[in-house]
């Protein structure tokens, strides 16, 4: 006679009805859980024409690589927070992300003030932190700097305007936040590479100012060669701009790469049309002026698409669009190789990775977290109300 089965039908589903419950809430399931991704950005404020586009271009890169499988069948979920330009508001911020949200990894801000201010809570809570804004700092076991710092643009900078402009007495006007701070030592340490130059004046600014016009006056009677531009972002630089032709100055300028943004061709880009003034700014500005086959478009074309998909060809793609890619891929790059959401594996992941960028190639090391060393850029001029590679006369 056949033994009766233990479990009917009807029995054996209501069974795994109950261990499918069991494992949700006894956390079997926590491998189909999002791994959390907190940034930090200057949505408002004075700097919040930065944040917007680095928000568009990392929802949208998230977006399509969890359509594409995320981490391992896992989706990331990405959190952000608007410090409103102010770095106090950027703790509160990541410790909100970090203590609260409990992210696996930080990534931001917009400007350099608020990513110095994160860098400190990122050490404490031990998470690993992709710095997008331009810092200077010493080795940090959890922070990587994935854009090139200040210092390093700036002594590009004045190399080309003591090489290709022939400058010897410069004058610099900077801000006084911690990117032109940083840019402007960065030309007092490296003018001594320069024999025969000098800096003849410097002059400073509050970000959010609508006039430098007393600064200016003073740096035309100094009567230099060159004048060095550096602040973060393209507002200050348009006014600028707007007063060396108020003005009647003619000496050559050359700004730093955080001017090349189309925020400075709105603002300033009439008054220094058929003028003097290099732009130093990322290939990103002017790839589409690049031929077809040039590698670097080989990063930017696959980009630029799926912007577009997004926004609609009328899109226009701002060096933050730029900068964010790089953040956000180095960052979800680390996820895939670390396989999991866990801090320390996404830390070591980040340290190993190797990873072409648009800004340069990102590589660390333990002894080395700068991502990207050198900036990919070149030197340009306003023509049209647009940059164009410049060619030496």
């Amino acid at each position: 006679m056949k033994s009766p089965s233990l479990f009917p039908a009807k029995n054996l589903v209501a069974f795994c009805l109950v261990l499918a419950f069991l494992g949700v809430s006894s956390g079997w399931g926590v491998a189909s859980e999002p791994i959390k991704v907190g940034v930090v950005l200057s949505i408002s404020g004075w700097a919040g024409f930065m944040g917007t586009p680095i928000k568009e271009s990392m929802s949208t890169i998230v977006e399509d690589f969890n359509n594409r499988g995320g981490v391992q069948g896992r989706q990331v979920e990405i959190f952000f927070e608007d410090d409103q330009s102010v770095p106090t508001n950027a703790v509160v911020a990541t410790t909100k992300l970090v203590r609260d949200e409990k992210v696996s990894v930080l990534t931001g801000p917009s400007i350099t003030d608020c990513a110095m201010a994160m860098i400190p809570i990122a050490e404490q809570e031990q998470v690993p932190f992709a710095a997008l804004g331009p810092v200077v700092n010493p080795l940090k076991k959890w922070v990587f700097n994935i854009t090139p710092n200040e210092m390093t643009n700036a002594a590009a900078v004045l190399e080309y305007a003591v090489k290709e402009v022939g400058a010897k007495r410069i004058a610099v006007m900077h801000d006084v936040q911690n990117l032109g701070t940083m840019g402007w030592k960065s030309i007092q340490a490296e003018i001594q590479t320069h024999p025969g130059c000098s800096i003849i004046i410097s002059e400073g600014f509050e970000a959010s100012d609508k006039s430098m016009v007393p600064q200016m006056m003073r740096i035309k009677a100094a009567n230099p060669d060159v004048l060095l531009v550096e602040t973060s972002g393209g507002d200050s630089a348009g006014i600028i701009a707007k007063n060396y032709k108020q003005l009647g100055m003619k000496m050559p300028v050359v700004a730093c790469p955080a001017v090349g943004t189309r925020e400075f061709l709105r603002i300033g880009a009439p008054s220094i049309e058929g003028s003097d003034w290099f732009i130093i700014v990322g290939k990103v500005m002017v790839a589409e002026k690049l031929p077809p086959d040039d590698p670097f478009r080989r990063i930017y074309d696959p980009f630029k698409k799926l912007m577009q998909k997004k926004y609609g060809e009328s899109k226009n793609l701002t060096l933050f669009h730029y900068s964010a890619h790089d953040a956000i891929q180095v960052v979800l790059g680390a996820l895939k190789a670390a396989g999991s959401g866990d801090r320390g594996a996404i830390r070591d992941a980040m340290e190993n990775l190797k990873y072409e960028a648009l800004l340069g190639p990102y590589t660390c090391t333990p002894n080395e977290h700068r991502g990207v060393k050198l900036f990919n850029g070149l030197a340009t001029i306003v023509q049209n109300g647009e940059y164009v590679p410049y060619m030496k006369r």
